[in-house]
C-alpha cells in the first residue's frame, strides 16, 4: 500500500454536532469521553471501532433523518445521539455522519458563496438540485432547511445539507426565488437573461416544483449547444482469486471494447455492470441475459429520445423504469419454467448510466438505474461520491426509520440484498431512478460488490482513478489496474468494472485511433478461445436449457450477436477485400478468355465478388 492510500485508510471522519453548547465544549474538549471538539460545532469520534451512543427511542426529528438518508448524495444521516447534564437537566447533542466537511476539517462553503465561481453549467446544476430536494423534504417537513442560507452548501458538484430544521410555518417555493434574484449579477453571461426570467416567475408564484425543475432542464440543453461534451467507455470483468466462474456481465462487452464494434446508437452513451446471483448455472445466464436485452431495449429508447419532441425527464425515467421490469420478467419466467425455488432462483444485480440526446441534442445529463448492490461512483478532481445506495437489510433497517446505519449494518445478515432482477414478479420490484448533471470533467465508475466491498474505492481513489483525470490514463489499462488491485485487495468475488468518462473538450481523435489500434492488435481471438474452452459441455447444456424458455426473444438476442460480429468482420476485413478486387476483376476476364468461365466461377473470391457487384443471381 504506497502513502497516499494509507493516508486515505487514516482519514478521519468528521461529524457535526447539532445542540452542541460551544462555549461549554471549547476546540479540544471531550464530549461523553468521547468526542473531541475541532472548532464549533466539528469533532471527531476517538473511539470510532466502538458501536456509537443511541437512546432508547428516538424522536421524530431523528426518524425523518433516518427516512431522508437514502438522499445520501446530498443528505447527513444520523451517527449518534447523546444526552449530557443531569436527569432534570439533560441536554440533547445529536450527532450526524456524511456532512460537508473537507478533508481538513473546514466547512464547505455555502450555496451563496459557491454561486458566483460557478461556471453557467454548474450554477444551473446547483440550483437544479435544490429544486430536486424540495418535494422529498416537504413530506418530511423540512423544506425551511433550502431557504437558510447557512445550511445549503456545496461540495465540489454537490449540493449538500449541513442539518435539517423543522417547518414551524408554512414554507413556499416561491421563497427561493426571492433569495436567488439577489444573485442575478453573478450570473454566467450566456444564461443571465434566462436565468433572470426564470428567478423572477419563481419568486411571483409562477412555478410549481415539476415546472421549475423542467425550466432548468431546458435552460441545461440550451447551453450544452455551445459546450461540447465527450463521452469514452471502458469496461473490465475478471473471476477473481476464489471464484471458479464469473457470473458478472457488462457493457460494453469485455471482449468488444472497440468503439467501432458497437452500436452507433449506443456508442459513448451506455454502461451496464450486472452482478449475477445463483451459482453457475444461473448467475451467469441472468447476468447476461440482463445485458442483451437492456441493449436492445436502450437501442429504442435513446432513438426514440432522439426523435420525440415532447420528451421529459420523468418520460425517459418511467421508460428505463420499464425496461428494467422486462429484463426481470425474463428471468422471473425461466426461474419458474424450470421450477427454482428460494435460493436457487437465478438472479442479477443492475447498475446503469444512460445519456440520451433529447430531440437530437447533445445532453450533459446522466440516467442511473439501479438494482441490488452494484454501485456507481462519480469521480472528480476534488472527491469520490456514492450515488448508489445498495439495497440490503441494512439500508432497508435505516431508511424506514428503525435504527442508525451504524447498528444496522452489524446485523448478521446486514449485507443480504432485499431485492434483485428475477427474484420475484415485478409488483414488488423497486428499480431506483436518479438523475444529474454532468458539469466538469470526471468518472463514472460502475462496478459489482468484488471491487468496492469494504470501502476499497475510497482507498483506490488517489492512486488509480484521479489521474484518469488529471493525467489522462488510458481507460482500458486503468480498468486492468483497478482489477488487479481488487484482486490483491479483495478477491473473494468476481470483480466487474465499467469506467464512463466524460470530458468538457472536443474529441482527441489521436488517443480514439491509438486505443482502436491498441484493441485491434490485442489477442481478442485468443481470448475468445480460451474462454469457450473453460466452460464445461454439461454448463453449456444448462445454459441454453435456461434461456430456451425465452423463445423468439433468445432467438431475437441470437440474431443481433450474430448481426454484430458479421459487423465487426465486415470492418476487420474490409481492406484485404478492397485489395483484392482488381485482381478479382482480372481472374474473371482471364478464365473467360480462356472458355472457362464456369471453372472461374468455382473459386469462392470469384463467386462472391460475382453476386455482389454483378446482376447474375448463383444457384445454391
Amino acid at each position: 500500500m504506497d502513502k497516499q492510500e494509507q493516508a486515505s485508510v487514516v482519514e478521519q471522519q468528521y461529524l457535526w454536532a447539532v445542540g452542541l453548547d460551544t462555549d461549554t465544549f471549547p476546540p479540544e474538549s471531550l464530549i461523553g469521553d468521547r468526542y473531541r471538539v475541532l472548532s464549533s460545532q466539528v469533532v471527531v469520534d476517538t473511539d470510532s471501532y466502538s458501536l456509537p451512543d443511541l437512546p432508547l427511542e428516538f424522536q421524530t426529528y431523528v426518524v425523518s433523518y433516518l427516512k431522508l438518508s437514502r438522499l445520501s448524495l446530498h443528505l447527513p444521516r444520523p451517527y449518534s445521539l447523546l444526552l449530557l447534564g443531569e436527569e432534570l437537566n439533560l441536554s440533547e447533542v445529536f450527532l450526524l455522519e456524511n456532512v460537508p466537511i473537507d478533508r481538513e476539517g473546514r466547512l464547505c462553503p455555502t450555496l451563496a458563496e459557491s454561486w458566483g465561481k460557478a461556471s453557467a453549467l454548474r450554477q444551473i446544476s446547483l440550483l437544479w438540485q435544490v429544486l430536486n430536494l424540495w418535494q422529498p423534504l416537504a413530506e418530511q417537513n423540512m423544506t425551511r432547511t433550502l431557504i437558510d442560507p447557512k445550511l445549503v452548501r456545496v461540495d465540489g458538484k454537490w449540493v449538500r445539507l449541513l442539518e435539517l430544521q423543522a417547518d414551524v410555518s408554512a414554507v413556499h417555493i416561491s421563497q427561493l426565488g426571492d433569495i436567488w434574484v439577489q444573485w442575478l449579477d453573478l450570473a454566467k453571461p450566456e444564461i443571465a437573461e434566462p436565468i433572470a426570467e426564470f428567478f423572477y416567475g419563481l419568486g411571483r408564484g409562477e412555478y410549481d416544483i415539476n415546472g421549475a425543475i423542467a425550466y432548468l432542464d431546458k435552460l441545461a440543453i440550451a447551453t450544452m449547444k455551445n459546450q461540447p461534451l465527450t463521452v469514452r467507455i471502458a469496461s473490465a470483468t475478471d473471476v477473481g482469486m476464489q471464484r471458479e466462474h464469473n457470473e458478472d456481465a457488462c457493457y460494453p462487452d469485455a471482449k468488444r471494447q472497440k468503439r467501432s464494434e458497437q452500436a452507433e446508437g449506443l456508442r459513448d452513451r451506455l454502461a451496464i455492470v450486472c452482478d449475477g446471483l445463483g451459482g453457475h448455472d444461473g448467475g451467469e445466464v441472468a447476468s447476461s441475459l440482463a445485458i442483451k436485452t437492456l441493449e436492445q431495449q436502450l437501442k429504442t429508447l435513446l432513438h426514440q429520445a432522439e426523435n420525440d419532441p415532447d420528451f421529459t425527464a420523468q418520460g425517459f425515467m418511467a421508460q428505463l423504469e420499464m425496461a428494467t421490469r422486462v429484463v426481470n420478467n425474463q428471468i422471473v419466467a425461466i426461474n419458474d419454467q424450470q421450477h427454482r425455488q428460494a435460493q436457487q432462483r437465478m438472479g442479477t444485480t443492475l447498475v446503469m448510466a444512460v445519456m440520451p440526446r433529447p430531440m437530437g441534442q447533445i445532453s450533459n445529463e446522466v440516467y442511473v438505474v439501479h438494482v441490488g448492490d452494484s454501485r456507481l461512483y462519480c469521480v472528480t478532481k476534488d472527491n469520490i461520491r456514492q450515488v448508489t445506495l445498495d439495497d440490503d437489510v441494512a439500508t432497508r433497517e435505516t431508511t424506514l426509520g428503525y435504527n442508525f446505519y451504524a447498528y444496522s449494518s452489524q446485523r448478521i445478515d446486514g449485507g443480504a440484498l432485499i431485492q434483485a432482477l428475477g427474484t420475484r414478479g415485478s409488483e414488488m420490484l423497486v428499480p431506483r431512478v436518479q438523475r444529474f448533471f454532468i458539469d466538469e470533467d470526471c468518472l463514472l465508475l460502475l462496478c459489482s460488490d468484488g471491487l468496492s466491498d469494504f470501502e476499497r474505492i475510497e482507498q483506490m481513489y488517489q492512486g488509480y482513478l484521479l489521474p484518469i483525470i488529471t493525467e489522462g490514463k488510458a481507460l482500458d489499462r486503468s480498468c486492468q489496474d483497478l482489477i488487479d488491485k481488487a484482486n490483491e485487495l479483495n478477491g473473494h468475488d468476481n470483480i466487474t468494472l465499467a469506467i464512463m468518462r466524460c470530458r468538457l473538450a472536443e474529441p482527441d481523435i489521436a488517443e480514439d485511433q491509438a486505443s482502436e489500434g491498441n484493441l485491434v492488435n490485442s489477442d481478442h481471438p485468443k481470448e475468445e478461445e480460451a474462454d469457450t474452452e473453460d466452460i464445461h459441455p454439461s454448463d453449456r447444456q444448462d445454459e441454453v436449457g435456461s434461456l430456451a424458455v425465452t423463445e423468439s426473444s433468445a432467438e431475437s438476442e441470437a440474431e443481433e450477436q450474430i448481426s454484430t460480429d458479421l459487423d465487426s468482420a465486415k470492418t476487420e476485413f474490409a481492406v484485404p477485400k478492397q485489395t483484392n478486387t482488381a485482381f478479382i476483376v482480372v481472374l474473371i476476364l482471364v478464365a473467360l478468355i480462356l472458355g472457362s468461365g464456369f471453372a472461374a466461377m468455382q473459386f469462392p473470391q470469384v463467386r462472391d465478388w460475382v453476386e455482389k457487384n454483378t446482376p447474375i443471381k448463383l444457384n445454391q
